[in-house]
């Protein structure tokens, strides 16, 4: 019986209707960022980033981008009014970065802007956020333009960044969603802007073809080389709005005392000259204690210090003196100033709740506590030791 049911079986599975066929990958628009700005006649203008080339499944990230934009109340409701104009379906499953315009943030927009469905439309949390100080249109614009680099080196250059310089917080949509429903921190999102006199390489190259001066176009000041789109900072957040930023050089400092920096260069001045280190952490221990007094912070930092120049008339001695003494002395003075930074934007973004919930024993007593009301009147002290390698 099995010898006939078995090929009687497979031989009307072989006429049952296609629905599982493979579905060719030209069918689909890949996007790759989101950006959204304040629109005329509805709520948001929306720009989507797509991966130009479509069709090689192993290309992701590859070839470029194409850029789409048009208003809606909703992404949703831009993505139906797009797709009614597009020979493919726009697919969300390697999105990877998510621009609001500054405006947009400091407005308190953001919390409306991500409430869609991330599971429907396959979108990863693991997504970076970041801020635009002008349009994320021209933000987004100037991540590819003039430029031939694909979409992984564009974010790679990104994260080495963060990793090389420490001047920049990347964070992820899902950090956003944790800090808001524990509130056991403030998010913070990396800074950009959109550099429009920048002369980008392909730009120099186009102009060389043409046997003309690579950087005819360049204004003294401006920046010469790489992409249009910069980052600048951090965006410092108070639950779903935008608070306040820092620049480069403070983000440094904010990565310092979290723990996150991996390798950071840091200039000081040393009477006519300056002395350039190369830091990595060493060590991080930080501590809360609350009392009658209030919430008070201790945080106690070793990193190591690679001298990378020093004023030709300094010494060896007098440049051990001042790593260890003036160097130390002055991160403990920057760390602290970017902590009233933080705490005057109301914005926790050095993680402090998450050591003080160590305190309580309930989640019950924790909330409260209502660490948002105490972290205004807080206070931190700063120790700081620098050794050479």
């Amino acid at each position: 019986m099995k010898k006939i049911l078995l090929p009687l079986m497979a031989a009307m599975l072989l006429l049952l209707p296609g629905c599982l066929s493979p579905v060719s990958p030209e069918a689909y628009g890949y996007v790759i960022a989101i950006g959204a700005d304040g629109g005329e006649d509805a709520r948001y203008y929306y720009t989507l980033q797509l991966q130009r080339e479509l069709s090689e499944p192993s290309s992701e990230h590859e070839g470029g981008a194409l850029i789409l934009g048009i208003e809606g109340d909703s992404l949703e409701e831009a993505v139906t009014k797009l797709e009614g104009n597009l020979p493919f379906t726009l697919s969300f499953s390697r999105t990877n970065l998510f621009v609001f315009s500054r405006a947009l943030a400091e407005a308190g927009e953001v919390e409306t802007l991500l409430s869609l469905s991330f599971d429907r439309l396959k979108i990863r949390r693991s997504a970076v956020l970041a801020v635009s100080e002008g349009a994320a249109l021209e933000f987004l614009g100037g991540l590819s333009a003039g430029n031939d680099a694909n979409i992984r080196k564009l974010r790679e250059a990104v994260m080495l960044d963060m990793e090389k310089t420490g001047m920049i917080s990347i964070t992820s949509v899902a950090g956003l969603f944790e800090a808001t429903e524990t509130g056991l921190f403030d998010h913070t999102a990396a800074l950009g802007v959109y550099e429009p006199d920048t002369v980008t390489d392909p730009e120099q190259k186009k102009a060389e073809n043409e046997g003309k001066n690579p950087v005819e176009s360049a204004k003294p000041g401006s920046r010469i080389g790489g992409i249009k789109t910069v980052m600048t900072g951090t965006a410092l957040f108070s639950g779903w709005r935008m608070t306040g930023a820092l620049t480069r050089d403070e983000t440094l400092f904010l990565n310092i005392a979290r723990g996150e920096l991996k390798s950071g260069a840091l200039t000081l001045r040393a009477g006519d000259g300056s002395v350039a280190l190369m830091l990595k952490k060493r060590s991080l221990k930080r501590e809360i204690s609350i009392d009658e007094n209030g919430v008070k912070a201790r945080v106690r930092v070793t990193l190591e210090a690679a001298v990378l120049s020093h004023p030709p008339g300094m010494t060896g001695g007098e440049l051990e003196e001042f790593v260890e003494n003036e160097a130390a002395k002055r991160i403990e003075e920057s760390l602290y100033s970017v902590f009233l930074k933080c705490r005057e934007a109301d914005s926790d973004a050095m993680r402090f709740g998450t050591d003080a919930v160590r305190l309580f024993t309930s989640y019950e007593e924790w909330r409260a506590f209502d660490w948002k009301r105490r972290y205004p009147g807080m206070e931190a002290e700063f120790e700081v030791r620098v050794v050479t390698p």
